[in-house]
């Protein structure tokens, strides 16, 4: 199936740093197509902005006209826009739109200070209207709501979310404004996630300035992100999650080149430098980090007993989890401490699922939750008893939720149809658990989950996992002391071949 076609309609860049070029670039490195209208010609280099030149009227209704023609988009992204006919053009263009439109709201060049769309507040309110998005940079949103920027690292001032959600998110299409916080201060840059409803953050560390000067183009990166995962049917949190996380990656890995400014760099690879982390809004820096496993999981069985643990205990498993289901609390507090004594006398990783209470009672090892029970549990507390934790994660928005608790472990899944439960989240496949892996380290053990087969334990390993977590493999096989051990040498090989040329290229 081909990937869906996005629309930027945006100012070009001669220096290549933002506008369509990047959008364009950012689209690819996501593997999907872009179209492209030029809303006006750009002269500017490291020093700024000195010349825009807005597109003719008749020429950009040409070009909308022929890219409806050409391709229906899935999405749409603006940027610059230059002046209040184009402005005006194009937002009659995304009143007649039936699918998603991000707005970056480009107001002036970040370097040189030039206004790059002289526009009066009727058309700007009516482009807000017409956009399902908007990505205002602070000092943007502190222009459009007519107030000062406000300083400091936290949450927006009350009023000023109310006045978002008055003047944005009212009457009109606009569902929601991503607030980012690259231009604030503080050990973090922190995005906010603003609905008629919600507010979230989502915080990375913040880099410390480039040597030439603020990134060029992280603006354009972020809204086309944001874009490209609304085209793929992702939601509001799982886009900005990717925008954050990508932005980051562009800005860390910017190109520069001789004395010109640098420029965000979309095709960066990702990984846990910038991992964002999710919390509601309150943002605060994390209380310390879950404690890390001792060994890598390996093969790791899911059981449905303790004496199911027991036996895999006899065989010399060291990381397991027992899962069990129904149980009237006198039965479930016996099983979870009888395999947490017996995990404990050999010095095994044992992890409960979803018991949380009945573990830190138990004095269990760890314990693992899935995202409906992480609102319930409570953490700190775990993390103070010295316990592990590993969660569960279906797409990158759940791992930037797991990654705000610093858990020992995350697991990725589900990676192939499993039959253990009815399935809510679409299977990764092995590319997704590669690239989603990738993005877990070197911060991160990952444990694949969810249909490991034994015939597929080599592939789910390839994909640079440290663990897989396996229930019918062993539970189900005819003669599971023997699955076990089949299971155990092929991952122990390859965890060994990784970890040696792991060493030999530090």
């Amino acid at each position: 199936m081909a990937p869906p076609a996005l629309l930027t309609i945006a100012g070009h860049d001669p220096s290549g740093g933002a506008g369509l070029g990047t959008d364009l670039a950012t689209w690819q490195a996501m593997g999907l197509h872009g179209t492209s209208v030029c809303t006006a010609l750009t002269v500017q280099d490291q020093r700024g902005v000195r010349e825009v030149v807005p597109t003719p009227l008749a020429t950009l209704r040409g070009a909308l006209d022929a890219a409806r023609g050409s391709v229906q988009p899935a999405a749409v992204k603006l940027g610059m826009l230059g002046s209040e006919a184009v402005a005006q053009e194009i937002a009659a263009f995304c009143e007649a739109q039936t699918v998603p439109v991000v707005w970056d709201t480009v107001l002036a060049a970040a370097a040189g200070g030039r206004s790059l769309l002289q526009a009066g507040g009727a058309t700007l309110q009516r482009l807000a209207r017409a956009a399902t998005v908007l990505t205002p940079n602070r000092e943007e949103a502190a222009s459009l709501l007519g107030v000062a920027p406000w300083p400091g690292a936290g949450a927006p001032p009350r009023e000023w979310v109310q006045a978002l959600r008055a003047q944005w998110l009212g009457p009109g299409r606009t569902r929601a404004v991503l607030l980012k916080g690259g231009h604030a201060e503080g050990s973090h840059s922190v995005d906010w996630l603003c609905t008629r409803d919600t507010l979230l953050a989502l915080a990375v560390p913040r880099l410390p300035p480039a040597a030439a000067g603020r990134v060029h183009g992280t603006g354009c990166v972020y809204a086309s992100v944001v874009a490209g995962m609304l085209a793929q049917g992702a939601d509001l949190v799982q886009a900005a999650v990717e925008a954050q996380w990508r932005t980051h990656a562009a800005i860390e890995h910017a190109w520069v080149a001789g004395g010109a400014r640098a420029m965000a760099n979309p095709a960066a690879g990702l990984d846990s430098a910038g991992f964002p982390q999710l919390q509601d809004a309150g943002f605060e820096a994390p209380r310390g980090d879950f404690a890390p496993l001792l060994r890598d999981p390996g093969l790791y069985p899911v059981l449905p007993d303790a004496d199911w643990v027991l036996r895999m205990l006899e065989l010399g498993v060291d990381t397991l989890q027992l899962r069990v289901k129904s149980l009237p609390g006198a039965e479930l507090r016996a099983q979870v401490r009888a395999a947490a004594d017996a995990a404990r006398a050999r010095g095994a990783q044992l992890f409960i699922n979803d018991h949380w209470r009945e573990a830190l009672d138990a004095g269990a090892y760890g314990v693992h939750l899935g995202q409906e029970d992480l609102a319930a549990a409570q953490p700190q507390t775990l993390r103070e008893a010295g316990m592990r934790l590993g969660v569960s994660t279906h797409n990158p928005a759940e791992m930037a939720r797991a990654h705000a608790l610093r858990p020992s472990y995350i697991a990725l899944g589900p990676v192939w149809p499993t039959g253990t439960k009815q399935l809510e989240h679409s299977p990764l496949g092995l590319a997704r658990l590669r690239a989603w892996t990738t993005r877990c380290k070197p911060r991160y053990p990952v444990v694949a989950i969810g249909g490991i087969r034994a015939d597929r334990l080599a592939a789910a390993m390839a994909c640079g996992v440290d663990g897989v977590a396996v229930v019918g493999a062993v539970v189900g096989a005819d003669d599971p002391a023997l699955a076990l051990r089949q299971g155990c040498e092929l991952v122990d090989a390859a965890l060994r071949l990784r970890r040696a040329a792991e060493q030999a290229q530090s």
